[in-house]
């Protein structure tokens, strides 16, 4: 790794420490919005920080047959896109139980789908594409499911909570299409992209997908108007969490 790829992965960390911050602000003014949705969002931002300052500090890769694979991204994607997925989830059931096969199914394909991107990496040219798209599969499975049950619960709801679903559905749905995109065309797939600039799209890409979307979902979630509150004045918790109304 060169000293600029460490100081740009520094920078990442930098970044993910000031949004962790920031949510923390937010949260002592949370406007209705449970407190969990906050702790989801600083607990991505912290532990994908800690995983790239470990990068930047040369832990977390391999050379394997003249490349380095940065298994340490996967270590981050693994504990993070589920906690993003579980936020989009619990957006989607705001006001209504969370409970049921529809989240259990979108954590565990999510799982695979990163997963699998590892082991295609890991795994030499005549078996690594049959991995990426076994992981591209799982993704297009999380996409139909958030787009279509998970969104179906989200109609039945106020038309704010429709609305903030819908475009926080969208957020993620861009992310995730991008990054199997850069993966397939940069150093870990066919190499069209030189290994800085795959460098830089992995740093930028989760910058948006993880503080960028915290920052948007629970944006949208504060600015939801008081009526979505007059028939159900809590919004849905989590299975065995506690939950007082804050104050707005």
């Amino acid at each position: 790794m060169t000293t600029t790829e460490s100081l740009l992965h520094w920078l990442y960390a930098l970044v993910m420490g000031l949004s962790a911050a920031a949510f923390l602000i937010m949260s002592r003014n949370p406007k209705r919005v449970p407190q969990y949705k906050y702790l989801i969002h600083t607990f991505v931002v912290i532990w994908s920080g800690l995983v790239y300052a470990g990068i930047a500090m040369g832990q977390g890769q391999v050379e394997l047959v003249g490349r380095t694979v940065y298994y340490a991204r996967y270590i981050d994607w693994v504990v993070t896109t589920p906690l993003l997925l579980l936020s989009l989830t619990l957006t989607g059931k705001y006001t209504i139980s969370v409970r049921g096969p529809i989240t259990v199914g979108l954590l565990g394909t999510q799982v695979i789908m990163i997963l699998t991107g590892l082991v295609a990496e890991l795994s030499p040219e005549n078996s690594r594409w049959f991995w990426y798209t076994s992981g591209c599969v799982a993704l297009l499975v999380v996409l139909r499911m958030f787009w279509g049950p998970l969104y179906d619960k989200a109609k039945e709801q106020h038309p704010d909570i429709q609305r903030a679903y819908r475009g926080s559905a969208r957020f993620l749905t861009v992310q995730w299409v991008l990054y199997p995109l850069v993966w397939a065309l940069g150093t870990p797939g066919a190499g069209y992209i030189d290994p800085f600039l795959t460098t830089v799209l992995l740093i930028g890409l989760p910058i948006i997908s993880k503080a960028g979307f915290g920052f948007y979902n629970l944006s949208k979630l504060r600015n939801l108007s008081p009526e979505v509150y007059e028939d159900q004045p809590e919004p849905s918790k989590p299975p065995g969490m506690a939950f007082t109304t804050p104050n707005r």
